[in-house]
């Protein structure tokens, strides 16, 4: 009777566990270069909006094991002035979801935007960020690189 009960417990654990994706990573090592955002290739401007735009030049997604996303992008302002932009998230990966998060929450009464969202492609090394939308989803694609991010 005894062997009968753990059995079954044991079974329960083992279909609670796949049902669940608790045994995927939370966090990796990684970095992704910007390879085209909707389709167009780099350099390109961020989405098809009307008047001035910047053109982003590069860019690079870096997933940190501590749980610390950084995108860094290069732009060509509209005024022809050359500019870096680095924004750093807290990040958690959830099956092929990753969400990205504020490092600190949004000042009362400020403005500000939602942190992007991005989905992995573990079949082809690739990551698609969502980063806002205009006329629809403005999609940044990484591809991602050989360096190994160390612990």
């Amino acid at each position: 009777m005894r062997l009968f009960r753990w059995t079954s417990l044991a079974l329960l654990a083992c279909i609670a566990a796949a049902c669940s994706d608790s045994t995927g990573p939370k966090t990796v090592g990684a970095q992704f270069i910007l390879h085209d955002i909707n389709g167009r290739l780099l350099p390109t401007p961020p989405a098809n909006t009307p008047g001035l735009t910047p053109i982003i030049q590069q860019g690079v997604l870096m997933l940190n094991p501590s749980g610390k996303a950084s995108i860094w992008e290069e732009r060509t302002e509209f005024d022809g002035q050359v500019s870096d932009y680095t924004t750093v998230y807290n990040y958690e990966i959830n099956g092929r979801t990753v969400t990205f998060s504020r490092l600190e929450p949004c000042p009362p009464a400020a403005i500000c935007a939602e942190p992007p969202s991005a989905t992995l492609s573990f079949t082809s090394d690739r990551i698609s960020v969502k980063m806002g939308e205009w006329a629809g989803p403005i999609l940044y694609n990484y591809q991602r690189t050989n360096l190994v991010i160390p612990n």
